[in-house]
């Protein structure tokens, strides 16, 4: 170990993230803190200051790569201290820049000493987060809006550390100069790593494994990773196995974490769905990264229940399996039409708008799988999904049980169509028995018949944008809608007969006070709109308007809005009317009765299902 500067780190090596980590995780936490460091090298005079643990891997006979113009330096992999080193590039920028603007060009050198040259930079970043650093770097600003969770993280960071850094010369007014001096060379020479080479790269994993480094913690998927690199440099026959191994599970995990960065998923969640899949399907048992070290899974000692070699075999076919789930998980959930079929993208994008996708990851990650395999067809699979979007309607939306209601099911389930221990056909029969037992149909009917308050339901929102599309599909030849479902909130929720009528009005000489409470938030008196705050609380004749007209019924662009135009008035027969149609809708939209024969479920979801 080496104790180094980043004045003599940069001197000597360009630095670059490996693929298969993660991208950049520091938040307001750890920025706070590191300003907090730097400014009291600055304002307190402290000589130095121990930043962290600077871990490379490099490799043999690796050929140098030029560096502008004449340089040649060794590319080395950054194991552990990539989250201190990105930001203190970002920092250095911020102040480079700041010196150079006050006409200071003998920092414009700096920029490739520390930074970049070119399209090179001394740090390179992996995966989704390579460019957007480089554009920080040169220009302050991205190309481009930032898309992943890492790269909003690392533009977060400068906007940050600029906002710091502008108010610090604020304040220092006339010595702002000297100040940013100071704080440059604070960050060059003042911080100071311990430094550390790794050559073996299936090192990498015990390194980590045995040891703790500052700043934001690991993920499970992180230390999952490190303890599988750590389990084959000890249990690896030879060299050249733990080579293959340790090569394979790099190349997975970058695979895993551009996935989920594209999904802007979560990669405990990821986890957990493999978990579930490929070692228990049991919620409760779910213990995060330390689950995988039970004798049962990868034990690094005991191997009393599973030798060495069918603990190695497991660990690649997880590994390998953690990958294609992850495949499947990005286009779960984050649906995009060029990803999937039609039918595909329409109902996963229905089952999302509900808000409860998470309980059907394992079934959902689990039957895509045997879909694009070509174990079930296509129509099981499509079969299934308006299955899942039943149940979170009736069951989260109507029934408004906990968001966790039927996990158990629903999870063994997943692993069962994982193992085709289960036909798909079987599921979707289970699934509605399932609904049948938290939303009974006649329950559900007689809840839907009965005038209710659906303006504060959860429901709503989802029930008539699906009303709106039924009816596009029926009487606007396919339409696109005017409304998409991300545009609806609650000023696109409209009250026919208005909650707040004038005391002269013609509402209040067809409505009674008994009538007005029961119906006034049913969904008899609810509709779409993009015309709200121009309805206020006008009598209905204005409402509805004629064609032509701005901002009425008649001249709408939302479907079920202009057939308000057909009703010659808004009494309570016309609400009923209306009512008695959305109704009916719903119950041939939702119901069960002639979709799946209601066989018994065995109910373990109310034992095992997590608070």
């Amino acid at each position: 170990m080496e104790k180094k500067t980043l004045k003599n780190l940069f001197a000597e090596k360009l630095f670059q993230i490996p693929d298969y980590q993660r991208g950049y995780a520091w938040e307001e936490k750890q920025w706070k803190d590191f300003i907090q460091d730097i400014d009291a090298l600055v304002d307190k005079e402290v000589n130095n200051h121990y930043t962290g643990t600077i871990v490379i891997y490099q490799q043999k006979n690796k050929p140098l790569i030029l560096y502008g113009s004449t340089d040649k330096l060794e590319l080395v992999d950054v194991v552990d201290g990539q989250q201190r080193l990105t930001t203190c590039c970002l920092y250095l920028s911020i102040i480079i820049k700041s010196l150079v603007e006050k006409s200071l060009s003998n920092y414009e050198p700096k920029k490739s000493e520390f930074l970049f040259s070119g399209n090179t930079c001394k740090l390179t970043l992996n995966n989704d987060t390579k460019d957007i650093f480089l554009d920080l770097l040169k220009k302050g600003q991205p190309n481009s809006e930032p898309q992943t969770p890492h790269q909003k993280r690392l533009h977060d960071a400068y906007l940050y550390f600029k906002k710091h850094v502008d108010n610090r010369i604020s304040e220092y007014k006339e010595k702002s100069t000297d100040y940013l001096e100071n704080l440059y060379d604070a960050i060059i020479r003042k911080l100071n790593f311990t430094f550390y080479t790794i050559e073996e790269e299936c090192e990498i994993g015990m390194t980590f494994e045995l040891m703790n480094s500052r700043g934001k913690g690991l993920s499970i998927l992180e230390q999952l990773k490190n303890y599988l690199m750590y389990w084959i440099s000890r249990n690896a026959r030879n060299e050249a196995e733990r080579k293959d191994i340790t090569g394979s599970i790099n190349k997975n995990w970058k695979e895993i974490y551009i996935n989920i960065g594209k999904a802007k998923g979560n990669e405990d969640q990821c986890l957990r769905i493999a978990w579930t899949l490929y070692c228990t399907h049991t919620p409760k048992n779910w213990k995060g990264y330390e689950g995988f070290k039970d004798i049962e899974y990868i034990p690094l000692r005991d191997f009393s229940k599973k030798d060495i070699l069918k603990t190695k075999e497991f660990i690649i076919k997880f590994s390998d399996g953690l990958a294609e789930i992850s495949r499947h998980y990005a286009v779960i959930t984050n649906p995009l039409r060029e990803n999937t079929k039609p039918d595909e993208f329409v109902w996963l994008s229905k089952i999302h708008n509900t808000g409860n996708i998470a309980n059907f990851l394992p079934l959902l990650i689990a039957t895509r799988k045997q879909y694009i395999d070509n174990n079930i067809s296509s129509e099981d699979y499509i079969e299934l999904l308006k299955a899942l979007e039943c149940y979170a309607y009736r069951v989260f939306l109507i029934e408004n049980k906990r968001s966790n209601a039927g996990i158990s099911s629903f999870f063994e389930w997943g692993n069962e169509v994982f193992e085709k221990k289960y036909p798909v056909g079987e599921v979707k029969t289970g699934v509605y028995a399932l609904i049948n037992f938290y939303s009974n149909e006649d329950r559900f009917e007689k809840e839907i018949e009965t005038p209710s308050d659906w303006y504060n339901r959860r429901a709503l929102r989802y029930t008539l944008f699906e009303y709106e599309l039924d009816l596009l599909k029926t009487e606007g030849k396919n339409q696109k809608p005017k409304l998409e479902w991300n545009d609806l909130k609650d000023s696109t929720m409209e009250h026919i007969l208005p909650q707040t009528p004038k005391e002269d009005s013609e509402w209040n000489k067809k409505w009674g006070p008994s009538d007005f409470n029961t119906y006034l938030h049913d969904i008899g008196n609810l509709v779409l709109t993009e015309n709200n705050s121009n309805y206020l609380n006008f009598d209905f004749e204005r409402k509805k308007g004629k064609a032509g007209r701005d901002y009425c019924y008649a001249n709408s662009d939302i479907r079920q809005e202009r057939k308000l135009a057909e009703y010659s008035d808004w009494t309570l027969d016309e609400l009923k009317k209306r009512r008695d149609e959305i109704t009916k809708w719903i119950k041939h939209r939702w119901g069960i009765i002639s979709t799946a024969k209601l066989i018994p479920v065995e109910m373990r979801a109310d034992e095992n299902d997590e608070e």
